[in-house]
């Protein structure tokens, strides 16, 4: 019985059956998260995409206004903003415009307008809308530029490689018609509006 025991056991330990299984067994947990991980990865390139181009098309339909820019244009490029996302989380959005004076070698922001989150602001440093004078690019004397800055929350689908984060953006772009029209009214009359070199 013992030498059977014996043979049996020596027998089993030569045994090569079911080692390809075992193997994978063994791999694929690792596998599994690696392709788990390059779907997260992917995923995050492609809504940081997404954003930029959503933050670029704005800016380029702002460039074009002729009008007053009011609340409710403001309302509906933010909604804009979120159907260009697409994301499931609440967008943010700050449409500002930004004055340089080359006497004092300084930026202003003009006006700024903020859905989504965030404060409205009149005649105040570029520091008060996180704008760095470094940043920003070279301009001439009285030139303005719009800026826009969006940004919009991440949650990835599973918590591999990367946790929850915010993608932001800023654009500055130039008014294409005019370098000193773009002004802001709340209901879009002359009362009470705010241009660039009170104009």
């Amino acid at each position: 019985m013992l030498k059977f025991i014996k043979n049996s056991l020596a027998k089993l330990r030569r045994n090569e059956d079911g080692s390809v299984v075992i193997e994978s067994v063994i791999m694929f947990p690792t596998l599994f998260t690696v392709v788990l991980a390059t779907f997260v990865f992917f995923d995050a390139f492609r809504n940081q995409s997404i954003n930029l181009k959503a933050n670029y098309t704005i800016a380029d339909s702002i460039s074009r206004e002729t009008d007053y820019i009011t609340n409710t244009f403001m309302t509906n490029t933010w909604l804009m903003h979120r159907f260009l996302t697409s994301s499931p989380n609440l967008t943010r959005l700050r449409v500002s415009v930004i004055e340089y004076d080359a006497d004092t070698d300084t930026h202003n922001v003009v006006w700024s307008r903020a859905k989504g989150g965030g404060s409205d602001y009149d005649d105040t440093p570029i520091a008060t809308i996180g704008l760095v004078k470094s940043e920003i690019p070279i301009m001439p004397n009285n030139e303005i530029l719009i800026v826009v800055q969006t940004s919009v929350d991440f949650n990835p689908y599973y918590a591999i490689g990367l946790e929850g984060f915010t993608f932001k953006n800023i654009s500055y772009t130039r008014h294409r018609w005019s370098p000193n029209n773009l002004c802001y009214s709340v209901n879009g009359t002359n009362s009470g509006r705010i241009c660039p070199g009170d104009s």
